[in-house]
Parts: structure tokens; sequence; C-alpha cells
């Protein structure tokens, strides 16, 4: 294909690709005390399909093994948190060893969608991990905030 053809056609491709994601920021909060930390992310990449994905990297830092994790997403008003979403992620992780996952933050996309459509100033989202199962069938659960809805 000639050369001058190929510049309208990835243009066009990039156009397409850019109206597929859409670019987000959650603060990833990691309490002090959890032994799955939130050591990465992809940073606000959502794929454009119904269920969209948060990809970040955790890392058991505990000396058990954990079969899943709890992230809750938040959002932060004032004195005030909302909590708009509980989402339960079994993945086997061994003491010290780190994990890529995705995270369905639907829920907070639409909330944010529907505050921009309003005219709503809702803060920005929080993803955290509120409780971790271990294999031996303990839990770890984070202390619960007074301000949150």
């Amino acid at each position: 294909m000639p050369n001058r053809r190929r510049v309208p056609l990835s243009a066009l491709f990039f156009l397409c690709i850019s109206a597929h994601a859409q670019t987000g920021g959650f603060e990833l909060l990691t309490h002090p005390d959890s032994p799955i930390a939130l050591v990465n992310f992809a940073p606000g990449t959502f794929r454009a399909e119904s269920d969209r994905r948060q990809f970040l990297t955790v890392k058991n830092g505990s000396d058990k093994v954990a079969s899943a994790v709890v992230f809750q997403q938040t959002f932060g008003s004032g004195a005030k948190t909302e909590i708009v979403a509980l989402e339960r992620v079994s993945i086997l992780i061994k003491p010290g060893e780190k994990k890529r996952l995705s995270v369905s933050v639907r829920d907070a996309w639409n909330r944010l969608q529907a505050a921009g459509k309003a005219g709503e100033t809702i803060g920005k989202p929080v993803l955290s991990v509120v409780v971790v199962e271990f294999v031996d069938g303990s839990l770890w659960n984070a202390p619960v905030d007074p301000t949150q809805e």
C-alpha cells in the first residue's frame, strides 16, 4: 500500500482506539495493616465494552496464602464517602508473591458519567482492599470508616 494511504488509515485506527478507551484515574488506597498491597496499576485505562476493567498488580505481604480479595470502590465528597461497589476476586497469592489482576469499575464509571451529566462534583474514585480471605479460612477486614455510606 502506498505510504500516503497508510497515514489516513493509521489516523482512523488511532481514533477508533481512543474512542474505545477512556481514561480516568482511580486513587489506589492500601490500608497500612492490609496483607495485600496495591503496588502498581495501568493508570485509568478502561475497556469501552459494558464491563470496564481497572488492571492492577497486588502483592501478598503476609505469611499466609491468600485465596480472595474484596475490592471497594468509593467516591469522596467532603466529610462523606459513598461506597459505589464491592467486588470479590478469587486469586491464589503465595506469601511475597505479586500478581496482576483486573477489577470491574463499571459502577464507578457509570456514577462518574451520571454526575457529569447532572453537573455534580463527586470527587475522585478510590479503589481499596477491604477484605482478604486466606486458604486456611481466616480473614483480614479493613477497619470500618464511620464516614462511609
